[in-house]
């Protein structure tokens, strides 16, 4: 039976476990070790694959008949390890935020407590049986107890940390069995309330290293550099153990490479007594030194030598180091002398597809993504992600704020969160995790903070975390968020401010920096207002930044009953308590497709700023953002556009433009293209990569700026569709059937119908196809955002989904060059008072083109309105559109930095956006006209007078408002089209600040305008009329 002293007890946190150390693998050749492929290492038996498995429902059953269970593992099946048990069909994932699964009861834990049993038979050679063997767990959830060959051998604690330990005395020659049996819950459940799903199990590498009797216990490397940064010096900290019974004498060779370049080296011959450990400290000076950053991940790799008196290599450990220096000064944060933006995101280990166990090519997509992306930053949310995620920023170049393994956000829902941050019984439990934290990452560049944890209140034991810190590893500041602003930290750092509390602690004189360790809630459509906060960033040193929560979406990825695959969230396992689609709240879908939010920061990121100084002149300065890099990297194209068409290109030299620098270009080509312009003239600039990267090919997009010359105004519009209708109007026929129950108006081509007692248009022919399915109608609603979280409940109380029509009146007028309907009504909700007085009006003209005209005054006080304006249907043959506005993605108010205006032609199935929890999408903003058509080319031209923003789909918003997944999408019978004048913004409102005020739709009284034009675009190119 298990012990259960051992699992609810905080003054036990590991029995038998290895000191932590710094992660390395040794290595048997030089060579290999400065390859770092951890699959060449002749010491590791790696024993990630299949296993035995079994669950058991309560610990005590757990007996000792289980752990002695000979090779044939009766009543055992395969599990694949690294893995989470839940995601193989034993208990459930649960999916909860702050919510502990458990009752509150610490240091205590339920009876019923899934407990899972694995066992692995092992081959130990004679010639490995004769060396030490060290058992290595990268990340077991949440506690788990050790057995070899029936023997117990250790208990650990600590989930994502890497648990060690020397099994050489339980092991014999030949086969042997390794059992391990893993507890979802344990005491320290209570310190690991991360907002994550909640699974269990062998989720990391598991692994055995076979090493000498003589072998390296631990390396602390420690770089530094003098004040102006032409001297490095490295200190090197390292311990040996012997483990033999008697004095034993070797060698310590070590050396340093650049890029695979011998530069420094020295040897000593040393001796050890037996059974002990001691430490050796070399130093080296690096003359000019090759600085580490972001942008400029200069690596140089350590090599540790081990040999015995005849030069026989015992094992050669390979660490990799970087010079940078970190600083605050004056409440701004420097790196190399240099004051720095951290551009960041805050990341999970999680994988739609493996849950916890993501592979190192999936970790490598990450970081590549992070790189095109212009991020420059992760915040390893709440938890040190795997070492080799840390050995990718190291080589990529990203900056980390390494997390320990704690929060206890639920003790929130008790009374108070920082209940065990002030409970001495707690104190080994929190130091620890900074130890073993620090002292496995301490050699990594890429590291700038140690954060201690997250959201767990503040009180003495994040003190004396902080204490232990400082004394091991003075080079980096200190982060929590949770202390505000207390001396424990060397970072204020706060979560979801808005921007005007930004602006206030930016202007502040504080001695430290401020950082926004979360913002910009990536849940659903959104983050909006990206922009704006870092308009404010830049304009203060002492911002240093933020991570957007977060990076990626945590669906899980399963099926339905009748097998249609989707993503899962809380709730969908039959979980509780479950904070159902709040881990869906990710920058990138759960498969790693960016979403809008992303290419939207991307933009935000850019490391290159283009604006117009004067437009006359054709002259612009051009801005460099990188810190420490200039831009003869990049090359930056130019196109302009007159009328979304592409009139001249050319290239702007930026590459002497240095970091933090600007330089002023001019453009000839802008001052004769405006010389006889006549339409809107667009400057779009790409800038791009010249040569290949490690993440990128040449030639790839970091970014994109679009600048406006010359800008269409209302009235230029206008002046096009009369000389449009002033063409078209030349056809024979214009006439009015009247009926008893419709008006026809036949305008050459074009036959439109509307209904006598309405004023409905309830029919657009042209050439006799259909191409109104259903009758446009005033529209205030959309299918509430992730963000509209609050917001939505008002609209609902409102009534504004439930719109119902009564008709005041309805009115014809007959003109010899147009035929006008208008109606006016009044819409409401059942149970409330009606909102609005509507007056739309309809004037078909003798070309044939129809004027919409809408009038709305509000009956009463309003909520801020998910937008403004007339919604109808097309029939579904009509499933293309060409339009030209923004694109050629989804954008709205406050996310359409990234959205250029051109010309684009998609089909209307792409401009579908598949978030995992089904809402509002596909806005276009800023559209001057929009061409919707069949696979023949015939469709429906909608002017904006001069601009609209535009939507067309394949769902209505009704089923999107009520479906809960993808799913239970249906798609309607024909193409919803919106056709809004104005659409609120998105914000970030499902953790944090809604919209900003610039950004709400609170009209009280509004009109708009625009025009419906049947096209056939084989007689009539609809690019041309315009």
């Amino acid at each position: 039976m298990l012990d259960k002293s051992f699992y609810q007890n905080p003054k036990i946190q590991h029995v038998n476990m290895a000191q932590p150390r710094s992660s390395f693998v040794p290595y048997a050749s030089v060579e290999n070790a400065l390859l770092g492929d951890w699959e060449l290492s002749e010491y590791l038996r790696l024993l990630n694959g299949s296993w035995y498995f079994k669950l058991f429902d309560m610990p005590c059953k757990v007996d000792q008949e289980i752990i002695k269970s000979d090779a044939k593992f009766t009543g055992f099946e395969k599990i694949i390890v690294p893995s989470n048990f839940q995601l193989f069909g034993y208990d459930k994932p649960i999916y909860t935020n702050t919510r502990y699964p458990i009752p509150v009861d610490p240091p205590y834990v339920p009876d019923i407590n899934p407990t899972g049993v694995y066992k692995k038979e092992i081959f130990i050679s004679k010639e490995d049986k004769e060396k030490r063997i060290f058992l290595v767990f990268e990340g077991v959830d949440c506690a788990f107890y050790l057995y070899v060959n029936q023997e117990f051998a250790g208990f650990s604690k600590v989930s994502h940390m890497m648990h060690e330990f020397d099994i050489t005395d339980l092991l014999t020659e030949g086969k042997n069995i390794i059992t391990v049996a893993v507890l979802k819950y344990a005491d320290s459940t209570y310190l690991e309330d991360q907002d994550k799903w909640r699974m269990s199990g062998i989720f990391r590498d598991v692994y055995l290293l076979v090493r000498p009797k003589i072998y390296l216990k631990d390396i602390y490397l420690k770089p530094e550099l003098n004040d102006n940064l032409t001297k490095g010096s490295l200190v090197a900290e390292i311990e040996i153990s012997n483990s033999n019974e008697e004095k034993s004498e070797f060698y310590v060779d070590v050396q340093i490479y650049a890029d695979k370049e011998l530069l420094k080296s020295a040897s000593k011959l040393a001796s050890i007594l037996p059974k002990t450990t001691e430490q050796f400290r070399v130093e080296f000076q690096i003359e000019k030194p090759l600085l580490w950053s972001a942008e400029t991940p200069n690596l140089y790799k350590f090599i540790v030598i081990i040999k015995d008196t005849s030069g026989k290599i015992l094992e050669v450990i390979p660490q990799n180091f970087g010079f940078r220096k970190i600083e605050i000064k004056d409440g701004v944060f420097y790196l190399n002398n240099v004051p720095i933006k951290l551009k960041g995101v805050n990341r999970h280990d999680m994988h739609p597809r493996v849950g916890f166990a993501v592979t190192r090519k999936m970790m490598q997509e990450d970081i590549t993504l992070m790189k095109q992306h212009n991020i420059n930053c992760v915040r390893t949310s709440h938890y040190p992600n795997h070492p080799y995620f840390l050995e990718l920023c190291d080589k990529f170049g990203i900056y980390v704020i390494d997390e320990a393994d704690l929060e206890t956000h639920g003790f929130g829902a008790v009374g108070d969160w920082g209940l065990l941050a002030k409970d001495p019984m707690w104190e080994d439990a929190f130091l620890e995790r900074a130890k073993m934290m620090v002292m496995r990452d301490k050699n990594h560049p890429s590291i700038i903070m140690w954060s201690l944890g997250n959201e767990s209140g503040y009180g003495p034991n994040h003190d004396k975390m902080a204490q232990w810190i400082r004394s091991y590893d003075n080079s980096r500041p200190i982060h929590y968020e949770s202390a505000r602003d207390a001396e424990v930290v060397d970072i204020v750092s706060v979560m979801y401010p808005p921007v005007e509390k930004l602006e206030e602690e930016g202007k502040k004189q504080e001695k430290r920096p401020f950082f926004m360790c979360e913002y910009a809630h990536a849940m659903g459509n959104g983050p909006g207002n990206l922009k704006e906060y870092w308009d404010v960033i830049y304009k203060y040193p002492r911002l240093l930044g933020g991570c957007v929560w977060e990076w990626a979406d945590h669906g899980i990825l399963t099926k339905t009953p009748d097998g249609k695959e989707y993503y899962a969230y809380g709730g969908d396992f039959g979980d509780e308590p479950n904070d159902g689609n709040f881990c869906i709240d990710g920058l990138l879908f759960p498969d790693r497709t960016p979403s809008p939010g992303m290419i939207e920061l991307k933009k935000v990121y850019e490391p290159v700023m283009i604006e117009l100084l004067d437009k006359k002149s054709g002259i612009f300065r051009v801005t460099n953002r990188y810190d420490f890099i200039s831009l003869n990297h990049i090359e930056v194209e130019w196109e302009l556009l007159l009328g979304g068409r592409v009139v001249k290109e050319g290239f702007v030299d930026v590459s002497d433009v240095l970091p933090h620098s600007s330089k002023e270009v001019e453009i000839d080509e802008v001052k004769e293209v405006l010389k006889s312009c006549k339409e809107e003239l667009f400057i779009t600039f790409t800038a791009k990569l010249k040569n290949s990267m490690p993440w990128a090919k040449r030639g790839f997009v970091l970014t994109k700026s679009q600048i406006a010359i010359n800008e269409e105004t209302s009235q230029d519009a206008v002046q096009k569709i009369e000389k449009i209708n002033a063409i078209l109007s030349k056809q024979d026929r214009f006439e009015v059937c009247k009926l008893s129950d419709k008006l026809v108006v036949f305008a050459g081509n074009t036959e439109v119908e509307f209904c006598r007692w309405t004023g409905d248009l309830v029919s657009l022919k042209h050439s006799d196809l259909e191409l109104i399915k259903s009758s446009p109608r005033f529209n205030i609603w959309r299918a509430p955002t992730d963000n509209d979280v609050h917001i939505k409940n008002e609209w609902i109380k409102a009534g504004f989904d439930k719109l119902q029509r009564r008709i005041v009146n309805v009115s014809f007028e007959e003109h010899s060059e147009y035929f006008k309907v208008q109606t006016t009504s009044v819409y409401g909700a059942y149970s409330v008072k009606p909102v609005f007085e509507v007056t739309t009006s309809y004037k078909v003209f003798k070309s044939g083109i129809v004027e919409t005209n809408v009038y709305a005054q509000a009956l009463r006080q309003l909520p801020p309105l998910p937008k403004i304006g007339l919604q109808f249907m097309m029939p579904k043959e009509f499933e293309y559109v060409k339009y030209y506005g923004r694109g050629p993605h989804e954008n709205y108010p406050d996310i359409k930095q990234s959205a250029t205006v051109e010309i684009y032609d998609m089909a209307i199935k792409d401009m579908y956006v598949p978030y995992i929890m089904p809402q509002e999408y596909g806005n276009r903003c800023d559209v001057r006209w929009a061409f919707v058509y069949n696979i023949y080319g015939i469709g429906l031209c909608i002017r904006g007078i001069p601009t609209f923003n535009f939507s067309a789909r394949e769902y209505t918003d009704d089923v999107l408002t009520k479906a809960k997944h993808s799913y239970e999408l249906t798609k309607a019978d024909g193409i919803v089209v919106n056709v809004d004048f104005k659409i609120g913004g998105i914000g970030s409102q499902s953790c944090g600040p809604g919209p900003l005020e610039k950004y709400l739709v609170k009209d009280d009284k509004f009109e708009f305008c625009f025009y419906m034009i049947p096209v056939d675009s084989n007689s009539l190119d609809v690019e041309k009329l315009w």
